[in-house]
């Protein structure tokens, strides 16, 4: 049985004693890493079980909480998928810190980093894209369209 089955023949203090620990746990964590954590695996961890099992009298341990959630295969996958690209970014500002604009577009262009990037890929309409475009200065208007693989 876990902690959430527990939780429906429990008091409400310690629903909301539940809440508040799986919601620090997993702020506190993506305020660290920027990896936000299903609440599932916040939920199952002995840290939390202790805190709210012993209606709070057992200190939550932030500390092993994190680290616990940092050998979760899944997150520990999506944390070494950050350290990489972190990685990467830091490698293009290290290689392009003393390029000239030209040069940059060139390296860019070399490397295939022109392309829209995924954080900015969008579900919008072309007829959307239009009226946005339509309200933006010239300038505005280019990095929109780069942005958003228009050109």
């Amino acid at each position: 049985m876990n902690i959430e089955e527990l939780l429906t023949h429990m008091e409400d203090s310690d629903r909301a004693n539940f809440m508040k620990a799986v919601g620090s746990i997993g702020a506190a964590f993506a305020a660290r890493t920027t990896i936000e954590v299903d609440p599932q695996v916040i939920a199952a961890l002995p840290q939390v079980r202790d805190h709210v099992l012993s209606g709070g009298d057992v200190e939550l341990d932030m500390s092993a909480a994190l680290d616990a959630l940092k050998e979760e295969p899944s997150i520990s996958n999506q944390l070494i998928a950050a350290e990489v690209k972190a990685a990467e970014v830091s490698k293009i500002k290290e290689d392009t810190a003393h390029m000239s604009r030209a040069q940059r577009m060139e390296y860019a262009r070399e490397r295939g980093l022109t392309k829209p990037r995924d954080d900015v890929a969008s579900t919008m309409t072309m007829n959307e894209h239009q009226a946005v475009l339509a309200s933006l200065s010239p300038q505005q208007r280019m990095n929109y369209a780069r942005r958003h693989g228009l050109v």
